[in-house]
This record gives structure tokens, sequence and C-alpha cells, in this order.
């Protein structure tokens, strides 16, 4: 067995169709102790998530001036290069315009697949919400399971968002990760590997200096790792997990390509305290803030520390 598959939970998550008790409880235990977990028979096509990737490749494969034509400013969406984060986003409930745009080298089937792929992948992340809500038994009268329901909607206006990333072939190993350590935004991360493995998963978070953790790529598999906001809306019950990306020697031959969706609550979705008696008998008594942040107000503070004075 590859390294770090036996500290990442692996869950069939067909499970959440015949005993959502069982898959909420696994999904509980992964999110409360490393923060990432693998879910196996996730109910996206394979053949599609197939042709997401050659599409990211076509994609990528355009000269620079190409890709630079629209370029990561306005909602989050569009290419950003070496330098800073080589991705390409799109964000949920985008326009037909914004996705012709973004897609202006394809035809109009694949702008449609595109999106039919990040709605379902969206309808996952749905469900992981649910086995979160199972998990903090929140009571029924406060939403039960679909407790988080009412703050991710596709429809709404929010930060959820596609993103198609390449990591350059190189000929050796500069010892600078290709994306250096740190936690993710939203509420959760639903991630996509290729072939080549590379993330690692600081699983201790008592101090920096610890071995890292192999993520590797089992086919078939979504990788979820709770975000920064749920750790915060849980009261730092759920775990958002430092991770990274190094180069690994088949980079020597071949670019990294992978596929995450960012999942972020609907803008206007307030971080009250949640009603959770899980929450209540394994965290600290939480402070009741007087001006309770949005997630896009969370958001909003995120994006700044990290790209500076763009419009989103």
């Amino acid at each position: 067995m590859a390294a770090g598959i036996e500290q990442i939970p692996v869950i069939d998550f067909s499970l959440f169709h015949t005993d959502p008790e069982e898959c909420a409880r696994q999904v509980g235990v992964a999110s409360q102790g490393i923060g990432f977990f693998y879910l196996m028979n996730h109910g996206v096509d394979q053949d599609m998530i197939d042709r997401m990737f050659t599409q990211s490749e076509k994609y990528f494969a355009q000269e620079f001036p190409e890709k630079l034509k629209y370029p990561i400013k306005t909602h989050n969406n569009g290419y950003s290069p070496f330098l800073s984060e080589r991705c390409f986003n799109i964000r949920a409930n985008a326009t037909k315009s914004e996705y012709a745009h973004a897609f202006s080298m394809f035809d109009a089937d694949t702008c449609e697949e595109v999106e039919k792929f990040f709605k379902d992948m969206y309808s996952v992340a749905q469900q992981v919400m649910q086995c979160f809500a199972l998990s903090l038994k929140i009571p029924e009268q406060d939403g039960g399971m679909h407790f988080f329901d009412k703050s991710h909607v596709w429809e709404d206006e929010s930060g959820t968002t596609l993103r198609f990333l390449r990591y350059p072939q190189q000929d050796r190993d500069s010892g600078i990760p290709s994306a250096g350590a740190h936690s993710d935004y939203g509420s959760c991360t639903l991630l996509l590997q290729r072939r080549i493995p590379g993330l690692e998963v600081q699983a201790n978070r008592t101090h920096d200096n610890v071995p890292w953790v192999a993520a590797p790529v089992i086919p078939g598999s979504i990788l979820v790792n709770i975000g920064d906001l749920l750790q915060k809306w849980t009261n730092g019950l759920l775990k958002s997990t430092k991770h990274r990306v190094v180069f690994h020697e088949m980079q020597r031959t071949s670019p990294r390509y992978s596929i995450a969706c960012f999942i972020q609550p609907s803008n206007d979705a307030r971080l009250d305290p949640i009603p959770s008696p899980v929450i209540t008998q394994l965290t600290q008594p939480q402070v009741h803030e007087n001006n309770v942040m949005t997630a896009k107000e969370y958001l909003d503070f995120k994006l700044n520390a990290t790209y500076g004075d763009l419009e989103y």
C-alpha cells in the first residue's frame, strides 16, 4: 500500500445511499482527525473526468499570450501563471458568456460539459455537507442533515470555484514546493488527481517540524479536505489541514495535472454558531460575536491576503 493511504481514510461513498449514518460517522472521524479523506464510488462519471483532464491539457497547451487574454481578476475567474498559481478558474453559476470567454478555444458542447461536470462535483459536495451535518447531530428542528443545504445553493452567488491546475515539467527537484504549505479557504475542497503524485498533508498540527503524509493518486477517487471556513464555523472541531505539492520524479518527463472544486457557502450565509451538541461537547465555549461574518466577508478577507487588490 502506498505511503499515506493508511493515514488518510478511504470511504466507500455508496454508503451515503444505503447507510447514511455510517457514512457520516466515517466522514466525521476523518474530518475531526486528519481533515482529509478519499471518496470511492462517488457517482461522478469517470469518462467525463477523463475528458476534463484532456480539455485541461489542451487549454494549458495554448501559447502564453492566448491564456493571458483572460487573466484572473474578475470574480476570481481566469488564468494565473506559474509564479503565483498556474491555474485556470471558473466560478459557480457563471454566465454563458463567461463560459464562452473562458473556454473560447472549445465548442459549445464542450462548454456545456464543463458546466455539467462542475454541477456534478457540486452535488457530491452537497452530499458530503449532509454527512458533516449528520456527524454533528444537528437537531431536526434546526435543519438536521440538511442544515448546510440552505447555505450551499448552486444558483446563489458564491465563491465556489472550479480550478484546473498544471504543475510544469521539471528536469530536477529545486527543493522548493510547487505549491507551498497552505490551507484552503472555504467549506471543503474536492480534488481530482491524475497519474503523477506530489500532494502531501501535514497531519500533526502541534508543531511545524513533523513529517508530511503523502496523499497518493488513487484511481477513481475524489480527495476531500476541510477548509478554513468550516473549521471556523464548527469552532475548530472539523480540521483544516495544511498541505503542499512537491516535486515527484515523474515530473521529469511530464507536467502534473489536477482539478480542484473549492466549495464556498452562498455569499450572504451568516457564520452563526452551529446548533450541534457534538460541537458543544468537544470544543471550548464559543465566543458570540456582535457582528457575525458572512461567507463573502470571510472569503474577501482570505482573497485579499493572497491576491491583494483584485476585483471579485
